[in-house]
C-alpha cells in the first residue's frame, strides 16, 4: 500500500506506505536521482489505477474528513546541485 494525500487546504502533504511499498519508492527515488545526475533531468509519474497507474494505492489512509486522496504525483529530478 503507497497513498499520496493533502489536508483539505493543500499546505501539507503526507505519504503512507507499507514497509516494502516505502523501500520501492525508495528505489525509484534513487533512480531518478541517477538520470538526473547523468543526463542533467528526469521525472517519473506515479498513479491510482483510477488514473491509468498501479503505484499508488487509491483508498485514503489518513481520514476522509481531513485528508484528500491524490491521484498522481510527478517527482522531478535535476542535476547540476
Amino acid at each position: 500500500m503507497l497513498t499520496v494525500e493533502k489536508d483539505k487546504e493543500a499546505e501539507q502533504v503526507f505519504i503512507h506506505g507499507s514497509p516494502e511499498k516505502l523501500r520501492w519508492l525508495a528505489a525509484r527515488l534513487e533512480a531518478i536521482a541517477t538520470e538526473a545526475e547523468n543526463s542533467g533531468r528526469s521525472h517519473d509519474h506515479f498513479m491510482t489505477e483510477a488514473w491509468g497507474g498501479n503505484e499508488l494505492s487509491s483508498e485514503a489512509q489518513g481520514g476522509k474528513e481531513s485528508h484528500a486522496l491524490i491521484n498522481h504525483l510527478i517527482v522531478y529530478g535535476w542535476g547540476g546541485g
